[in-house]
């Protein structure tokens, strides 16, 4: 939730606006669905450079302050990066529309790694991790 969409991002959602269909042209089962990644240190940077033109820092709005503003920036930037998508004509499944930090899907995120852990299918330990 950094912005607006730039060129690359419509080169990607085009493909994969194309691929989706082809797939339910051909008769699958398919689900494109939408959504806005908290997008963790960037969206933090934005929120604080607008901070910094008030003369103010992160510390000075403390942890729940700095958060509010940060999901006051994702109401403004998340809608428009969507407008955008829809303008582009993407088929995606656009009621699902999902938001990373949205608390029912962190919960569902949180339950499925509880899940796997005591599956013993993750683990926590000190390497190196690709992701």
């Amino acid at each position: 939730v950094t912005g607006s969409l730039h060129i690359g991002h419509a080169l990607t959602f085009t493909i994969q606006d194309a691929l989706i269909r082809y797939r339910r042209m051909t008769g699958r089962d398919t689900l494109w669905q939408p959504g806005t990644d908290h997008a963790g240190i960037a969206t933090q940077m934005v929120v604080e450079r607008q901070l910094a033109e008030q003369g103010i820092t992160r510390n000075d709005v403390g942890r729940d302050g700095l958060i509010d503003r940060i999901w006051t920036w994702k109401e403004q930037s998340g809608g428009r990066i969507l407008d955008q998508l829809t303008r582009l004509g993407a088929s995606a499944d656009w009621p699902r529309e999902r938001f990373t930090m949205d608390p029912a899907f962190s919960a569902a995120v949180r339950k499925v790694f509880v899940t796997l852990y005591k599956q013993g299918l993750i683990y926590r330990d000190k390497r190196l991790g690709n992701w």
